[in-house]
Parts: structure tokens; sequence; C-alpha cells
């Protein structure tokens, strides 16, 4: 995934992604003791991904980068409701 293309989702959707990442890189690094893998470089890929993943997360808590439209309109929501859902 392109850092643009994270910074277009939202929050919410980054740590999503991020846990998919983890749990993926964990599986197949249990799969890569065991046996071959079908495709080695998907490990490079996914510790490359879950490094973008968690520096743009790093960037949104510093204020570094802007949120998406996405994620504006989710704050904007939740700030009007008191911060209730």
């Amino acid at each position: 995934m392109k850092p643009g293309q994270i910074r277009d989702l939202s929050i919410e959707e980054v740590e999503h992604r991020l846990h998919e990442v983890d749990e993926e890189l964990f599986n197949l690094t249990l799969r890569r003791r065991v046996h071959k893998l079908d495709n080695p470089l998907r490990l490079r890929t996914l510790r490359r991904d879950r490094a973008r993943l968690k520096t743009i997360l790093y960037e949104h808590k510093l204020g570094i980068n802007k949120l998406s439209a996405s994620a504006k309109l989710f704050e904007s929501a939740s700030t009007e409701n008191g911060g209730k859902e």
C-alpha cells in the first residue's frame, strides 16, 4: 500500500488494516517455520506495509499529516453528538 492511499483512509481504517497485516505476518511467520512458503517476498512486503501504517498513525498522533475527508466528517459528527456515536 502506498503512503498516499493510507493517508486517504480514516484512522479506524488504518488501525484495522494494521491489525490485518499483523495477523497475516504472524501466520506467514508460523507457516515459514513449518514448511517452505510459496511467496517468501510477501513477508518483506507485509513488514514494510506495517511500518508505513505505524508511521502514518504516529504522524497523525503528532499532528504532522492531515486526516482524510471521511475522517474529518466522522470527527465532526462525533463532536456534534457530544462524542457519542
